[in-house]
């Protein structure tokens, strides 16, 4: 869900069980959740490996590509195009 607002577009960030959104740069939220998407396969992955492969291929990113990544799979998973589990946390790609 974007929110277009002149020329600094903003993009809606939700969590599953979150009360409250809060908003990233939707250019932003487009480059990192396209290298998650690219990272992501059906076999489950850390949350530091996946920072890694998000950082080998965003090398210019201005920005700290940790909170973005984490920021942009809980609107991934929100969508239901990453799916979360728990103990130990590892993502991956919804079958959706």
């Amino acid at each position: 869900m974007s929110r277009k607002t002149g020329r600094k577009s903003r993009t809606a960030i939700r969590g599953k069980g979150w009360q409250k959104a809060t908003t990233i740069a939707t250019d932003k939220y487009e480059i990192v959740s396209r290298a998650i998407m690219d990272s992501l396969t059906k076999t489950p992955v850390a949350f530091s490996d996946l920072v890694k492969s998000v950082e080998a291929q965003l090398r210019s990113f201005e920005g700290s590509i940790p909170w973005y990544t984490i920021s942009c799979l809980r609107e991934l998973e929100v969508q239901g195009k990453v799916t979360r589990q728990l103990r130990p946390v590892r993502y991956l790609k919804s079958g959706r």
